[in-house]
């Protein structure tokens, strides 16, 4: 994509795009994402986040929207799918306040852009299936689009229907290739290299017409490789268990933190190589009161270009630090199970930050939920939380905790009329957050990272 084309044409547009956010108006597709608002204060950001959710027939979504700063912000929603924008919306979100926003979501091509003005956001897209006892899921939405996407677990075993879900918000067209990997095997299938995708549109690849789990493949992993253009890539997810739905990793590292709490029975932690030499991997959990290795004592190997699931040992409510001990990145993410059912991706993190804003992962209708807060360093951290609701600042019960070095701890976020939002902040070192949660009535459980925050 020819970076000083894209320049030219937003300055060419500048003065149009000013007007229209100044007036509340629906915006014309004028400039791409990431594109400078006219009009924000000097040296303000402003930006895209990417969320492809997907759906079912049916089901339901939102995008909850969270505003950290002390000024109002201005947005812009684009609903992509199959067919191209499906809607576009521009609203205002105010100082220290969240919205819900519904959005569509009953297809697998569904996804969703939210464009800011003038401030840092975050956003998390939610969806519900219709019909299932565990149709709740919740993915954060990514702050840019990248050229390499790794999708940890896209299942397509018996009475599962796996769906990689690829956006593409941008004014040209983009082509990528699609590795499909197994314990057992690895596929590159032809309709899928290339992939071409128009401008301003999203698909939902259906990967159980090529490829179905057998036995020893427990799980199944999609990489998406950039030929021209950019995009953004996630799966989704659908059995009689639930939904499940998460964005891709855009990178491989040699060490990833996943601050998860509150579920029940095995873990499956994904881990794909996609290099060209075996991977050493170790496993610590680290739970609210110490940490232990997880993995075997001489620890844990995958091959080049090869994808294995591990069942760590479990550390009740303990998040994962998971390194590789010979300095070949790998991507990781974790498969869970919550307290009443329903199931739940939960990618890794591969760094730590000071500050997170975490968002709901509920619905409307509301549910429990709780924030997961890992140290994975040696020291301990001071950690402050400020809440964020529907209609500004919540004043909150939750009193600053200290949490040692290599530690995990669980807070339970207050219930009111809407699911809350919250800006937790670090002091002596860096942090990893999450959240977790069961809805109103629902068997169901849906987990999410956080989104680091300067």
């Amino acid at each position: 994509m020819a970076e000083p084309a894209t320049r030219v044409r937003a300055a060419a547009v500048a003065s149009v795009v000013a007007v229209v956010i100044a007036s509340g108006l629906i915006l014309d597709r004028l400039v791409g994402p990431n594109a400078a608002a006219q009009g924000a204060p000097q040296g303000s950001p402003s930006g895209a986040l990417l969320c492809p959710h997907g759906g079912q027939s049916g089901g339901q979504g939102w995008v909850v929207i969270a505003n950290p700063g002390p000024r109002a912000v201005r947005a812009r929603l684009t609903q992509l799918g199959k067919d191209g924008a499906r809607s576009v919306s521009a609203f205002t979100v105010g100082a220290f306040t969240e919205v819900y926003r519904e959005v569509a979501a009953d297809d697998p091509s569904s996804a969703t852009e939210v464009e800011y003005f003038g401030g840092p956001l975050g956003a998390v897209a939610i969806i519900q299936s219709s019909g299932q006892p565990g149709g709740v899921a919740a993915e954060r939405c990514e702050p840019s689009a990248r050229r390499n996407w790794f999708v940890m677990d896209v299942l397509t075993g018996k009475d599962q229907t796996g769906y990689l879900v690829v956006m593409n918000p941008f004014d040209e067209a983009a082509e990528f290739d699609v590795i499909l990997r197994t314990e057992k095997r690895r596929l590159e299938p032809g309709p899928l290299s290339p992939y071409v995708l128009a401008p301003r549109h999203s698909v939902g690849i259906p990967v159980n017409q090529y490829l179905l789990q057998g036995p020893g493949e427990d799980s199944l992993t999609a990489q998406v490789i950039q030929r021209m253009g950019r995009v953004v890539a996630g799966g989704v997810e659908l059995s009689p268990t639930g939904i499940r739905a998460e964005a891709g990793l855009p990178v491989a590292d040699t060490r990833w933190v996943l601050p998860a709490a509150g579920d029940v029975g095995t873990r499956h932690l994904v881990v794909l190589n996609g290099g060209r030499a075996r991977a050493d991997i170790s496993i610590v959990a680290q739970g609210p009161s110490g940490q232990r290795v997880v993995s075997v004592p001489d620890g844990l190997s995958v091959g080049a270009d090869e994808v294995r699931t591990f069942e760590p040992e479990r550390l009740k409510n303990a998040g994962l630090l998971v390194e590789a001990d010979n300095d070949r990145p790998v991507a990781v993410s974790l498969r869970l199970t919550g307290p009443f059912g329903g199931t739940a991706g939960l990618n890794g993190a591969s760094s730590s930050a000071a500050r997170w804003l975490i968002m709901p992962a509920l619905p409307p209708s509301g549910g429990k939920a709780f924030l997961v807060i890992q140290n994975p360093g040696p020291r301990q951290v001071e950690v402050s939380f400020r809440l964020i609701g529907t209609k500004g600042a919540v004043v909150g019960s939750i009193f600053p905790r200290a949490i040692p070095g290599a530690r995990t701890i669980r807070v339970a976020l207050p219930q009111g009329d809407r699911p809350i939002s919250a800006l937790v902040t670090a002091e002596g070192g860096t942090i990893v957050a999450s959240i977790a949660s069961y809805s109103s009535g629902r068997a169901s459980y849906a987990a999410t990272l956080g989104m680091p925050m300067k």
